[in-house]
């Protein structure tokens, strides 16, 4: 199981326990992860589109805000779930890809994301 289809398992099924984590975590923590990350994976896809028509941009990282909750989770999801240690690492305040994952894989799962994650326009 990838990242994207363990973030989308989570998703349809609600339930903390789909990520192998060290302390046991809310649902609301868990879909503040989610919702950082499949985030992240979807613009990162729109990326490698927008690059293939020639526009003038490239892969980023995700900036960890010290004041996200976001930020104080993701180190032991990291540590915990080998899907994520595969897919992700943290240098100072950033996520990246992982050196272990091939472009192949990135492709993969960024492409589920974008495509997967599709949130309505909320109206208030």
């Amino acid at each position: 199981m990838n990242l994207t289809e363990k973030l989308i398992q989570f998703d349809k099924t609600g339930d903390p326990n789909t990520f192998n984590t060290s302390k046991h975590y809310t649902f609301l923590e868990c879909r503040g992860v989610y919702l950082e990350l499949i985030s992240w994976l979807k613009l990162e896809h729109k990326r490698f589109l927008w690059k293939n028509e020639g526009r003038p941009t490239w892969s980023k990282p995700h900036m960890l805000s010290p004041e996200a909750e976001f930020t104080r989770l993701i180190p032991d999801f990291i540590n915990s779930d080998e899907t994520f240690r595969h897919t992700l690492k943290i240098t100072g305040d950033k996520l990246y890809f992982s050196d272990e994952i091939s472009e192949e894989e990135i492709r993969i799962i960024t492409k589920a994301a974008f495509d997967y994650y599709n949130p309505g326009i909320a109206y208030f």
